[in-house]
């Protein structure tokens, strides 16, 4: 009963995210080529430093408010003061972080110039707007999906999504304006939208804000500003480091590789923005049996991830060479590698879960250092030899320290029913379908290979589900 509601939530809640992103996977091949590699890879060069930003504006006060409105401790008339709390300490430090940007700004222009991006200071003025608006948008849709707002948090985020997602091929493509307007009407979008996001919560506004759960929010959060600087640097890193020790343009094949991949991004988007909430609940309400659920839904996470990761994996050739020009060809190798990776990462969902539970936050500050070290030096080391290949290899390696670091540590705090011998069984599964993937890799349509894969592919997904106990998973409470 409960994996029925949780594959309802998650179609709900982040099936709204996936279809907006979708549409904007859609629309990125026709911006990428109208851009052209040095173009698109200046833009995700851009990209990664606002994440950054956002990253320090944010200052977990997303986790922290959904810590502490659903709290068995919290009563009803505290969720608004939290909400409005959490809202106004945003507000604040997007002040600070833009006040700074811009202080910096003639610096970086500076920089921009003498590598001659084609880019301008309305470019970099619009990312510093979007980055502020897009974190005050994703704080309004946490709230929601606390609240279960299904056609709210599908309204707000498909709109947003779409109205980006069309202007943005409409001023590059058409108008030809580059990344400056790509920029510039990002941010417009997201200006116009956010007076609507905020009336959607406006039954948890109130001018009854409180300092003390302010500071206690921020106290809470702040651990995870230096685990997502982590978390940044070991994210972006490969495209500085292959900037620096390659190209732009294999910035620009490595970024096309990652967006393809986020395809599976999307899937693990969806499920985790329906299992964050639903976790927290399990552990309060069925403290008998949560640790087996948790245990299975890792087993059943994994494989399900791997379906979808492999399958975009083993046809990764075909997609790149149907979709994108000649010049992204290379892109397909790294693509089969990064879907890997991100199956990996998805699973940090529920290995994480232990320290979660146990509030042990700076583990995971650590852990995120270690591993952004452990990524520093695979890129140093293989990015002069394969360049994006070698970047995807050392993102996907970096994925498993960490995602197996969580694992230990909530073994060590928090223990949970692990079959091993199953979860052995799975990632073995993935290993070969990997190995195949990279070996039958090509651009070229033929009917023969693609039927070959897919009969490879149902093939693992029916020994996936005798692996998996889909049994067990569907009568949980018999555990």
């Amino acid at each position: 009963m409960f994996f029925r509601k949780l594959a309802k939530d998650t179609a709900i809640y982040g099936g709204a995210d996936l279809v907006g992103k979708s549409i904007i996977f859609v629309t990125f091949p026709i911006i990428a080529t109208a851009l052209s590699p040095l173009a698109f890879g200046a833009l995700e060069l851009i990209g990664t430093v606002t994440a950054l930003l956002g990253m320090v504006m944010n200052c977990g006060l997303n986790n922290a408010v959904q810590r502490y409105y659903w709290d068995k401790e919290t009563v009803n008339d505290q969720r608004p003061v939290i909400v409005t709390s959490g809202l106004v300490a945003l507000f604040f430090f997007g002040v600070g972080t833009v006040a700074v940007s811009l202080f910096l700004l003639p610096f970086v222009l500076t920089k921009v110039h003498i590598s001659g991006l084609p880019l301008t200071w309305i470019a970099l003025v619009a990312a510093l707007i979007l980055m502020s608006l897009r974190q005050c948008h994703q704080y309004i849709l946490d709230v929601l999906r606390l609240h279960f707002a299904s056609h709210k948090y599908l309204f707000i985020s498909l709109i947003g999504n779409v109205l980006s997602a069309l202007f943005s091929v409409l001023v590059v493509v058409y108008w030809r304006w580059g990344i400056d307007g790509l920029l510039t009407v990002q941010a417009s979008v997201a200006l116009v939208i956010l007076p609507l996001a905020l009336w959607m919560i406006r039954e948890d506004i109130t001018l009854d804000f409180d300092s003390k759960w302010m500071l206690q929010l921020v106290h809470y959060g702040y651990p995870f500003i230096f685990a997502g600087l982590a978390y940044w640097l070991f994210g972006s890193m490969d495209r500085w480091m292959l900037a620096a020790m390659s190209s732009i343009e294999e910035v620009g094949i490595y970024s096309v590789a990652f967006r393809f991949a986020s395809i599976v991004v999307f899937v693990s988007t969806a499920f985790g923005q329906a299992w964050s909430p639903a976790a927290i609940k399990i552990y309060s309400d069925n403290p008998s049996i949560y640790r087996n659920i948790y245990a299975y839904m890792l087993l059943l996470l994994l494989f399900f991830m791997l379906m979808v990761g492999g399958g975009i994996a083993l046809f990764s050739g075909e997609m790149i060479g149907l979709i994108m020009s000649k010049e992204y060809l290379p892109s397909a190798v790294p693509l089969t590698i990064l879907c890997f990776g991100i199956v990996l990462q998805s699973t940090q969902q529920v290995t994480a879960i232990g320290i979660s539970l146990e509030k042990k936050t700076f583990i995971f500050a650590r852990l995120t250092w270690l591993t952004a070290l452990v990524n520093f030096v695979l890129n140093w080391i293989l990015i002069p030899l394969f360049g994006a290949t070698g970047a995807a290899w050392a993102t996907t390696f970096s994925y498993l320290v960490l995602t197996g670091s969580y694992l230990y540590f909530t073994q060590r705090l928090h223990p949970l029913p692990i079959p091993w011998i199953r979860l052995s069984l799975i990632l073995c599964l993935g290993a070969v379908l990997c190995a195949v993937a990279l070996a039958l890799n090509q651009s070229s349509l033929s009917w023969s290979a693609i039927g070959t894969k897919f009969l490879f592919a149902t093939l693992l997904a029916l020994l996936g589900g005798v692996i998996v106990p889909i049994r067990k998973l569907c009568y949980a409470r018999k555990i």
